[in-house]
């Protein structure tokens, strides 16, 4: 089954550790979403953005622990593109509701190596931590 990754298992190293024997098949984007934190990495639905990670062929008995590893408590299959194709794929992410918290500084690093390690642009990081500021601002004005 595909697994579509824009958290730590981006890495092939943090993959083995969530499933062993997992697949790389390269970059793709989850479409209508955007990054944001909420404690680790998160997506919440936007139909303007995009969202640049990493799919992976896993077991379907691993589905369950990839989304544990990811701090994840929900995964549902969302639409990719992968080589030029538009795909299913599972996602994981935190459950609607969740608030949004920035990331600690030892998860920050990890998630930062994480994408270095496997070629994705870690400048979106930056960008969602702008983004989980502005949703705890908003929040907080209600």
């Amino acid at each position: 089954m595909r697994y579509f990754s824009y958290g730590l298992t981006v890495s092939e190293v943090e993959m083995d550790q969530a499933c062993p024997g997992a697949k790389c098949l390269g970059q793709a984007v989850l479409m209508s979403h955007e990054l944001r934190f909420a404690g680790p990495t998160d997506v919440v639905l936007h139909l303007h953005h995009n969202v640049d990670g990493i799919v992976w062929e896993i077991p379907e008995e691993y589905i369950d622990m990839v989304t544990a590893y990811e701090r994840h408590d929900m995964k549902r299959q969302l639409m990719i593109k992968h080589q030029g194709d538009t795909k299913r794929a599972w996602v994981s992410y935190k459950r609607m509701g969740t608030p949004p918290q920035q990331a600690d500084y030892l998860y920050w690093q990890d998630i930062r190596d994480a994408y270095e390690y496997a070629g994705l642009p870690w400048g979106v990081l930056d960008k969602a931590v702008e983004l989980t500021d502005y949703y705890i601002n908003l929040n907080q004005n209600f």
